[in-house]
């Protein structure tokens, strides 16, 4: 077992070539979201069809308390580690300590406690279920350290397998328990069985081990950093969460069932794009703090990207909700369709909202980022409250149209200081957001026209989606730089993926 100095320096990878690793970081999540986003998509598509509604409803309660719980197991150490320049193992085995002792705390708690939260919905079945999903919190927290360590490191092909392995075997899981004895335990047991893989692979990769418990010099300074973190992602749980703890108070786990499989088709993926990217792009950023023009280029190239390959597809589905939600998961499911609608309007705002995220931690402004999170919260529940009275679809429009609201606001105050000016809102974020509202549009008129079969009807609506938004964007000066830069990288894949095909057959 390697020793390491508690006063030495934690290396993190030099960035001699922006683009290169990029270009490395996005090849590895890229095919990491392959495996992991279509997990996702297998485990509506097939779970749907093997439990019922009232199975994912029961699971979905638990969901927001385990999330809560987690917001304050992590401490936002994770990022501390990743954005630090002059970060030492010290440091490190201090927060590991820290992180395990409050990991073990709130696993106790959970335990406790889960007879007052399932008297709180009025399910006594949700004891042992959140008893059992407890362990996760204990179990990932052992591993947080190691995870942010192989990040700082900008390890992204390890990052990669970890997540599709993750995802592969909750996936397998949860199936295979579902298909023997189909219960919402088939979930859960998906869900530890992943967790315990995760940290066993991270552990296996990093070197480092802990030492006895110590406080280093300078974690103070890492806590601060992450109280602020933490204090965003606080908010942010309300906001992310509130509607399951109300649905399935005022409605009841049937309705939460529909509300979360319409959730989960839509904004889970894009979270699920939105996470491993913000693994590449918080170190990548934090290395270009002293050069705010390369900053500045480098944000707003993945940007971009990422807006010409989610938009159109959000803005196809959240349109033709009628079509999308019963091919994709089944007749049964089609009283989801108004709410899936209703969140892919959310959708469209949430891929141009959720980069911010990125800029607030590599600049160090957690502070900040903890108050926007406050004001939007407040906002965002304020509509929960007021929409769930009328219904769950109600719900779904109000949280809409606040996520579109938020938008502006969010992207002044991010201008407001550091490397991106404030000029970007209309040239940058300007153009995208009409490029997908455009897009989204001319499908709403044009879906009636699309005849055949679901699945063709489907491809159709996606493909002009596409077309249209390419059309718009490249209106803009910024929108054709995108679409020169998503040509070349496209040749550049076909290049290497020629030269692989070659050198297999020779």
């Amino acid at each position: 077992m390697p020793l390491y100095d508690p006063n030495g320096t934690v290396d993190a990878s030099a960035l001699s070539s922006f683009s290169g690793t990029v270009l490395r970081g996005s090849l590895h999540t890229g095919l990491s979201q392959v495996v992991t986003v279509g997990c996702q998509i297998l485990s509506v598509i097939v779970l749907s069809r093997l439990l019922g509604a009232s199975d994912f409803g029961l699971v979905a309660m638990v969901g927001p308390v385990i999330v809560l719980v987690s917001i304050f197991k992590e401490l936002g150490l994770m990022q501390a580690i990743v954005q630090k320049d002059d970060l030492t193992y010290g440091q490190v085995n201090s927060l590991f300590w820290v992180n395990a002792s409050v990991s073990l705390f709130f696993t106790l708690l959970l335990v406790l406690a889960a007879p007052l939260i399932a008297d709180f919905y009025r399910e006594p079945a949700l004891v042992a279920i959140l008893q059992v999903m407890a362990l996760t919190i204990l179990v990932s927290g052992l591993g947080a350290q190691h995870f942010a360590l192989l990040n700082r490191g900008m390890m992204f092909g390890r990052l990669a397998i970890n997540a599709g392995a993750v995802a592969v075997c909750t996936l397998g899981t949860s199936i295979l328990w579902a298909s023997v004895a189909p219960s919402p335990w088939a979930l859960v047991a998906g869900m530890v069985a992943g967790s315990a893989l995760g940290t066993l692979m991270v552990w296996l990769w990093v070197p480092w081990r802990p030492g006895r418990p110590a406080m280093a010099p300078g974690t103070a300074d890492l806590l601060g950093f992450g109280a602020g973190i933490t204090g965003f992602k606080l908010a942010n749980f309300f906001s992310r969460n509130l509607d399951n703890v109300l649905i399935g108070r005022v409605w009841g786990s049937e309705a939460l069932g529909l509300y979360d499989r319409a959730y989960k088709l839509l904004l889970f993926p894009l979270n699920r794009v939105a996470q491993p990217l913000s693994q590449i792009m918080v170190p990548v950023l934090s290395r270009l703090q002293r050069e705010p023009d390369r900053y500045a280029h480098a944000f707003f190239r993945v940007f971009g990207l990422l807006q010409l390959a989610v938009m159109p597809g959000v803005a196809a589905l959240t349109a033709m909700a009628d079509t999308a939600v019963p091919f994709l998961l089944g007749a049964k499911w089609a009283a989801s369709a108004p709410i899936f609608a209703a969140l892919g309007i959310a959708g469209l705002t949430q891929s141009l909202a959720n980069p911010t995220g990125w800029l607030f931690i590599s600049q160090g402004r957690t502070t900040e980022m903890a108050w926007w999170g406050l004001a939007s919260a407040i906002a965002t529940c304020t509509a929960f409250a007021v929409g769930v009275q009328y219904g769950v679809v109600a719900l779904a429009m109000a949280y809409a149209a606040v996520s579109a609201l938020k938008l502006l606001p969010l992207w002044m105050l991010i201008c407001r200081k550091g490397p991106i000016r404030a000029d970007s809102i209309r040239r940058r974020i300007g153009p995208a957001l009409a490029a997908g509202a455009t897009a989204y549009g001319v499908l709403w008129v044009a879906q009636a026209g699309l005849a055949g079969p679901a699945a063709l009807r489907l491809l159709a609506g996606v493909l002009l989606s596409y077309a249209v938004f390419a059309a718009v964007f490249s209106l803009s000066r910024y929108g054709r730089d995108i679409m020169h830069e998503a040509f070349d990288l496209g040749m550049k894949a076909m290049r290497k993926t020629r030269s692989w095909a070659s050198g297999g057959a020779t």
